[in-house]
């Protein structure tokens, strides 16, 4: 654990107290946490994910269990995902046709609206006084710990409750209120966010009702799985798997994926 983040987040952890305070709950590793440490400190944030495609099993599942298990709602939004896949024939060869059917199939280009307009939104919705829960961590890279470094854990409208934290910290705090995460985390290790060539077979072999869903609107998404299976693009992710497979929810617990 880093002290000085650590520190930094226990005196402005008070400032955020009687604003509205809004998670982006992307349900990965740092986003539980994240949830699960502000709420130890008295704050209860208002959870919001953004799906791929609504109520596909892998994710329903757990959603379902994190709602139960902390009685609490979990807020659904589509994110700009499938827009963009969709407007830019993402699996769908040739791939010479995109740029004549580019912004066509989505004409309102609606994945062109970034997140940042979707706090914007949100924040004017709620009153304008809002606070962003993100789940960093300084050991996310080079760029995120200079960031946190210089600017701490409180930026703009922006309250990273993790900062502080490795993954043994975000272990530990799991492991204290015994919560479990996605499936995903003993499959490739990083949640759910929309198909790509690391987790399409996974999915296929593991979760099909949701795999099928997938291909119901990318009929040729499969395709993916062969770049995993020549190129093993997930071979990074194996260091996740072995720190968060034990926490995973698994096939047993809900019956249908």
């Amino acid at each position: 654990m880093n002290e000085f983040l650590e520190n930094d987040f226990k005196s402005r952890v008070e400032l955020i107290r009687n604003k509205t305070n809004v998670l982006h709950f992307s349900t990965g590793a740092d986003s539980v946490a994240s949830f699960l440490k502000l709420r130890e400190n008295g704050i209860e944030p208002i959870l919001i994910y953004q799906y791929f495609i609504k109520d596909l099993p892998m994710v329903k599942n757990y959603i379902d269990y994190f709602e139960k298990k902390f009685n609490v709602h979990v807020y659904q939004f589509p994110s700009t995902l499938w827009a963009e896949h969709y407007d830019k024939a993402f699996y769908q060869p040739p791939l010479m046709y995109r740029e004549k059917y580019w912004n066509k199939l989505t004409q309102y280009g609606l994945w062109l609206y970034n997140k940042d307009f979707f706090r914007k939104n949100i924040a004017d919705s709620l009153g304008g006084d809002v606070v962003f829960h993100l789940g960093l961590k300084y050991t996310d890279g080079v760029f995120r710990y200079n960031h946190l470094l210089k600017n701490g854990v409180y930026f703009g409208n922006k309250f990273y409750p993790v900062a502080s934290y490795k993954v043994c910290d975000i272990q530990d705090i799991l492991k204290k209120y015994d919560c479990k995460l996605p499936i995903e985390y003993k499959l490739w290790g990083i949640s759910f966010e929309s198909p790509r060539g690391f987790n399409i077979n996974l999915i296929k072999e593991n979760c099909p009702e949701t795999f099928n869903m997938i291909k119901e609107r990318f009929p040729l998404v499969g395709a993916l799985g062969y770049r995993d299976l020549y190129n093993k693009l997930n071979t990074h992710f194996k260091q996740r798997v072995s720190q968060y497979k034990d926490f995973a929810l698994s096939k047993e617990d809900y019956e249908t994926w």
